[in-house]
């Protein structure tokens, strides 16, 4: 269970790692309002008597399976190992580059990597040692980031502990921390949640699992088949249009003329696919 709690967790720092062009656009104040409001969509009741009663036992327990540092040092040990290699496989910092210079979306770029590549050189001569110094000092980031979060797992799997576990059941789990073997799993254990075979594994079933995303779009037009289809702002009556203009802030000829654009530009895009 701390294996998986940590790699989420990883996905999900990575994942807030991401949208950096986003977030930058925002106020402190506002991302910290962001945050809060994620937070209150994940209520967690409070321990009962008898549950507060375990807490001390728990915590010693997850002191021992996670010393103190072993977050971040993991996360960046995973990094290396991982991430890494996989965002330099990726290198999507070049066709950055290539975006950024020429000015087009990536989607309306058809290049191969080598052709990428050498934009990318054009635009940014320095690209190459850029990519190189950058992925030196996410690890160190990724470990800071870990540090920072460790006290608060710590104390989320402490009371996870408390909760899920009896008097008995953790008087065995703590004995059996207290054995050299106890604490070997434990230091083990999160020195195999970074090894590279379990990426390897998820790779190789990562066809299946794709092919399976394949099907969602269309077990959810089946399950809503049924259902009025979600109306155009043309199918909506006059009142029902001046009720958007209301609430939007638009005026109408606006919002029509918006909607022809709209539809100008979809139209542009169909014909232009059936002429590739």
């Amino acid at each position: 269970m701390i294996r998986r709690l940590f790699i989420g967790t990883a996905a999900l720092t990575a994942l807030a790692l991401t949208p950096q062009p986003l977030l930058a656009q925002e106020s402190p104040e506002e991302i910290d309002q962001a945050m809060a409001m994620l937070g209150q969509m994940f209520p967690a009741e409070p321990l009962t008597p008898e549950q507060e009663t375990r807490l001390p036992q728990a915590q010693r327990i997850i002191t021992r399976m996670i010393p103190e540092g072993t977050l971040g040092e993991l996360m960046g040990s995973m990094f290396d190992k991982l991430m890494g290699p996989m965002m330099a496989a990726a290198d999507t910092s070049a066709i950055t580059a290539v975006i950024k210079g020429i000015g087009l979306e990536r989607s309306e770029l058809d290049l191969t990597p080598e052709q990428t590549a050498e934009l990318a050189a054009l635009f940014d001569p320095a690209h190459a040692e850029r990519q190189t110094r950058e992925a030196a000092v996410m690890p160190g980031v990724m470990r800071d980031l870990m540090t920072v979060m460790e006290p608060s797992m710590r104390k989320a799997m402490s009371e996870l502990y408390a909760i899920h576990f009896s008097q008995t059941e953790l008087d065995g789990i703590e004995a059996f921390f207290q054995t050299d073997i106890g604490t070997a799993y434990a230091r083990k254990s999160f020195t195999m949640s970074s090894d590279p075979r379990i990426i390897s594994v998820s790779m190789e079933a990562l066809p299946q699992m794709m092919g399976s995303f394949a099907e969602v779009e269309q077990k959810m037009a089946e399950a809503t088949a049924d259902l009025p289809k979600q109306r155009a702002f043309a199918d909506l009556s006059a009142a029902e249009q001046a009720k958007v203009a209301e609430l939007t802030g638009y005026e109408l000829d606006d919002l029509k003329a918006i909607q022809e654009s709209a539809a100008e530009a979809e139209d542009a895009e169909a014909v232009e696919g059936e002429g590739e």
